[in-house]
């Protein structure tokens, strides 16, 4: 009777990995809230901003200017679940997360082909909309 017990404690499905837990937060559809670059307010030049993250690491954006590619992929780093990777090398960081609300920094260093925006430090406060 002990082994089957045992057994039955150690066996099972433990849930989401981190990784997959992650994924599954960051899935969604998220409007903006306010932007900054380097610490001015530049969130009129983001009017109708969307990000849509699906859980097979892509993304969508509407009106992300130079700071965000129309599309593209990210993979989530295994070592800080907080740092994604988008396919450009942009290293973008989850500074928060909850289940209404995200806030993602990161920094863009030059412009992107025939993109017009500007370069530097985003700040990007994020609410999700589905």
């Amino acid at each position: 009777m002990l082994a089957v017990v045992i057994s039955l404690s150690c066996g099972g499905d433990d849930g989401p990995s981190p990784l997959d837990q992650r994924l599954e937060e960051l899935t969604a559809t998220w409007s903006l809230n306010s932007v900054t670059n380097d610490n001015l307010d530049v969130t009129s030049q983001f009017t109708g901003f969307t990000l849509t993250v699906t859980g097979n690491q892509t993304y969508s954006t509407t009106n992300g200017g130079n700071a965000w590619p129309a599309s593209g992929t990210f993979e989530v780093l295994q070592q800080n679940l907080d740092i994604l990777r988008r396919d450009d090398n942009v290293e973008v960081n989850i500074v928060s997360i909850t289940d209404t609300a995200l806030v993602l920094s990161f920094n863009v260093n030059s412009v992107r082909g025939s993109a017009h925006g500007i370069t530097g430090s985003f700040v990007f406060n994020l609410n999700k909309t589905n």
